[in-house]
């Protein structure tokens, strides 16, 4: 009886080391899932979601077209450029309230999407599963997704789809239980969060609530909101329009912009002609000079439009937040008792964590890419135009700090010395969060990232595990310096 108990012993014992050697055999296969997080505006938006009434909410106030049609608001607009006719402000402002409130974009005053309102493609399943959302897509998240697929395999790579106007720290929330799921049905011990523009808030609240879970594998910030912009001082009240630099813009963007393939629409509103630009400059200015007519701007045109999105003022910068505050408080904009608030101020505090969470995670073992973009004039509506953006995003605010000559000039003296100097002297990383864990990119814009194209095969070569994420593994396997410059068709080569 006992040897026969040995036997049966024996046999389960070698049944167990075969199933867990099997097990462990099979751990090591499994690849680290890559999830995309998509930024402002990267994915539709549907009303009455989940019922036969579903409807894609289209334009979100910006078609161009109906926008140029409409009588009330043409017949103002039109004479912002001339001289001899007198303008109406607040009913042009209101015409156009009217209009961008038609959009129903907005969300309620505690920040809070209307009923019925979301997404239709929340998944928790790989891309595998979904090649319609990737399959033939040639440009920004869906074609940085598609190159993923081509180069890690679909059934590796998952896109994370959110609401993007909601407070980031809610998205993150919804992320987490995404990264959940997923580990629990693939065995993954880890995953790689890969976050566009405001994606890259959306990682920032992630890793400010979620760090110490120790589940993060690698960190991809691709041209990040992280620090806000500084084109949203405008809720400060602070804008400035100069001739010049709008018709320096405007040139700059012919070629610039999607590789020059939209050359024409610049040209088209340069061909307005600089006199009647002017004009039109000089009358905006008298607006921005004016407290009531700026008031009558955001209270009749913007506030009813946009005013309670949460991510539009979470991209507000942090230095900026408290006078933006209250500002907008000031004139009824903005109520500091209200939901929108709360949230709002929450996410302020975390992007002033940010240093100290970032550089917690690589302490502990992530590894980090934060990548940005610079060459473009900021948008020409502020006093800070000058700085050097990705179109979009500042370059100091996308890179984690980094210091950055104005556009159009040279870092001097002690900024323009050191190992982390651009050799156009343009940028000195030294200032960066992470200075070894920082690129720049120079003339490519904000996440146009082109499938194909050698860009966007080296920010997803960073995140599919090709490489390690400092700077001398990336130079010795790649070629790839800190400081990079893109051709006409993406093709990159250092600085």
């Amino acid at each position: 009886m006992k040897k026969r108990l040995i036997k049966i012993m024996s046999v389960v014992m070698a049944f167990v080391m075969v199933f867990c050697s099997a097990s462990i055999a099979f751990a090591k296969d499994v690849k680290t899932p890559v999830i995309l997080i998509h930024g402002l505006g990267g994915n539709d938006l549907y009303q009455n979601v989940g019922t036969e009434n579903e409807t894609l909410m289209e334009g979100y106030g910006l078609d161009v077209k109906s926008l140029l049609t409409n009588s009330e608001i043409m017949g103002e607009a039109v004479k912002l450029f001339t001289d001899t006719q007198k303008c109406n402000y607040k009913k042009l402002f209101k015409s156009l309230g009217e209009y961008f409130e038609s959009s129903e974009l907005n969300c309620d005053k505690n920040g809070n999407a209307p009923k019925g309102q979301g997404i239709n493609n929340y998944w928790t399943t790989p891309l595998s599963k979904h090649k319609e959302y990737w399959q033939d897509q040639t440009n920004a998240e869906r074609g940085i997704a598609r190159q993923l697929c081509e180069i890690y395999g679909a059934k590796n790579v998952y896109a994370f789809n959110y609401d993007w106007r909601l407070d980031v720290r809610y998205t993150a929330k919804r992320l987490r239980s995404m990264v959940n799921e997923i580990k629990k049905k693939t065995g993954a011990k880890k995953v790689t969060l890969m976050g566009c523009s405001l994606g890259g808030a959306v990682m920032s609240a992630y890793i400010d609530a979620y760090k110490t879970k120790g589940d993060i594998d690698r960190l991809v910030f691709v041209n990040p909101a992280i620090q806000g912009v500084e084109v949203a001082r405008l809720l400060r009240f602070d804008i400035k329009l100069n001739k010049k630099e709008v018709l320096a813009y405007l040139k700059h963007m012919e070629n610039a912009y999607d590789g020059g393939n939209q050359a024409t629409l610049f040209k088209a509103i340069g061909a307005i002609g600089d006199y009647r630009i002017g004009v039109a400059v000089k009358n905006l200015n008298k607006v921005a000079k004016s407290e009531k007519l700026l008031k009558q701007l955001f209270m009749l045109t913007i506030k009813n439009w946009i005013g309670n999105i949460p991510a539009y003022w979470e991209c507000v910068a942090y230095e900026d937040f408290d006078a933006c505050v209250a500002k907008m408080s000031k004139i009824g904009f903005l109520d500091k008792k209200s939901g929108l608030y709360k949230k709002i101020k929450a996410y302020h505090k975390v992007q002033g964590r940010f240093n100290k969470n970032i550089k917690y995670c690589k302490k502990h073992g992530v590894q980090v890419a934060i990548l940005a973009n610079y060459g473009t004039r900021g948008i020409p509506v502020t006093s800070k135009s000058k700085e050097q953006t990705d179109v979009l995003i500042d370059t100091k605010f996308a890179s984690g700090g980094a210091t950055v000559a104005k556009y159009g000039t040279k870092l001097k003296g002690k900024k323009a010395k050191g190992k982390y100097v651009s050799p156009d002297k343009e940028i000195n990383a030294s200032t960066c969060v992470l200075p070894d864990n920082t690129w720049f990119t120079k003339n490519l814009l904000h996440i146009q990232y082109h499938y194909g194209t050698e860009a966007t095969k080296l920010i997803c070569n960073m995140a599919c595990g090709k490489v390690k994420l400092n700077l001398k593994s990336v130079k010795k396997k790649y070629g790839y310096k800190q400081f990079m410059k893109a051709g006409s068709n993406q093709e990159i080569s250092n600085v």
